[in-house]
């Protein structure tokens, strides 16, 4: 009878030891001993620490694209609907492929150059381009007033979600969906009130300048 697969248990603790020490850091035999492995073992399932990185990494890659793709597909409902499904998807896929979808952000284009590594790093791309639309959409239909372009207002509100890489932990599919609707408010009021906003703030003075607002009775 043959023995059963160790590569499930394999890949997590490959992105608990990539997540916790860097891919530069983490070895083999520290992902071979979270398995209760010997080092060698793992070469039966993968031919290198950098092949074993990208297996890691392709699974949340490859979901969150998905995910996207399935979200572009709808015509019917509001930008501001899509963006807070969007917002709720990237939460979701953090949770579902934790810790493996924050290996991917921590490593993405900055480690390995894989030609692998290059087509993640192009789907990273299309994830970008796919939140621009949806912020230039908004601002065509009237739902959004921007700060600034879309552009820099896509890569502000994706780096906000990037930045859950610091301090994200899965806390249940409930806990994870209030947050993500609390990033979604988050996001919302500056698309909708962006525009204004930017006017306030090149209104004020400088620093250090005492002024007196004007309260209403």
């Amino acid at each position: 009878m043959p023995r059963p697969s160790r590569w499930p248990e394999i890949l997590l603790a490959a992105g608990q030891e990539f997540r916790e020490h860097g891919y530069e850091n983490a070895t083999l035999e520290g992902i071979g001993a979270r398995v209760g492995i010997l080092k060698g073992s793992i070469y039966n399932y993968v031919g290198s620490k950098e092949e074993l990185l990208l297996a890691v990494v392709e699974q949340p890659a490859r979901a969150l694209l998905a995910e996207l793709e399935r979200l572009g597909a709808d015509t019917s409902s509001s930008v501001s609907v899509r963006l807070r499904e969007l917002i709720r998807m990237q939460v979701r896929i953090f949770s579902e492929w934790y810790p493996a979808a924050f290996v991917y952000l921590r490593h993405l284009g900055h480690v390995v150059q894989s030609p692998r590594f290059a087509e993640f790093r192009e789907m990273d791309g299309q994830y970008m381009a796919a939140v621009e639309a949806l912020l230039a959409e908004g601002v065509a239909s009237g739902e959004f007033s921007l700060p600034g372009e879309p552009r820099m207002v896509a890569r502000a509100t994706v780096g906000m979600l990037d930045w859950m890489q610091h301090w994200f932990t899965p806390r249940g599919e409930e806990a994870d969906l209030e947050l993500a609707d609390e990033l979604f408010a988050l996001a919302l009021g500056g698309l909708i009130a962006g525009g204004s906003m930017r006017a306030l703030a090149r209104s004020m003075p400088p620093a250090g300048v005492q002024t007196t607002l004007a309260v209403a009775p």
